[in-house]
């Protein structure tokens, strides 16, 4: 989970074209992943097979649909769910898409120990529900981003013990060493899992 704050600006109005004319700009934005689920643009190789959003389906409002505003950045699968769905404007306490220029999402969501969303609010219960964000492709990703980050602080422990060996106990150098074996075990039997786990059925990504 790494979202983030999407700061948006009418001075960036582009003064020409249309908003698929600006899917480039909207990339960066957005940090170039998904606003609603927050998986980079990597995982589903590059910016071509990420869609723009309109927060504000252009079927309900065609005013906005040139309107940078209006604009985000969002994987296929979020945004095949989300469609023209718009239960109403952003509230916290009733079913609705909240504004990611206006909120974090980080703030909206907690990690259970399952690697599930949960919603701590209303809005951010619907948005769960309804894009699906505890489909199994995205929980192993934050279980690989958890063990990943683990694999980090091993790497920098192992640095620090080695510049101290001569000073320390072998033996802490060691439990680092057995440490690091297993976390990259984990990762390579989610990687495994991930190649046999299909993100969604079919059924689920064409729900109405």
């Amino acid at each position: 989970m790494n979202w983030k704050l999407i700061i948006k600006d009418k001075r960036n109005q582009p003064p020409h074209g249309i908003y698929s004319d600006w899917k480039n700009q909207i990339a960066k934005e957005c940090f170039n992943q998904c606003v609603y689920c927050s998986i980079h643009e990597a995982q589903f190789g590059g910016i071509d097979h990420y869609h723009i959003d309109h927060f504000k389906p252009k079927s309900i409002f065609p005013a906005l649909i040139n309107d940078i505003l209006n604009l985000f950045y969002a994987c296929p699968v979020c945004n095949r769910f989300k469609s023209d769905d718009w239960p109403g404007n952003p509230n916290l306490n009733s079913p609705s898409y909240i504004d990611p220029s206006k909120t974090n999402y980080s703030n909206l969501f907690e990690l259970k120990d399952n690697f599930e969303l949960n919603g701590k609010y209303v809005a951010s219960r619907y948005i769960i529900l309804r894009l699906y964000l505890n489909r199994a492709q995205l929980i192993f990703e934050r279980r690989e981003a958890l063990w990943r980050s683990q694999e980090i602080k091993l790497r920098k422990t192992i640095n620090d013990l080695i510049v101290q060996i001569g000073n320390n106990d072998p033996k802490y150098a060691l439990e680092a060493l057995l440490s690091v074996s297993m976390i990259y075990s984990n990762l390579l039997d989610l990687e495994q899992k991930k190649r046999e786990i299909r993100p969604y059925e079919l059924l689920d990504i064409r729900r109405p």
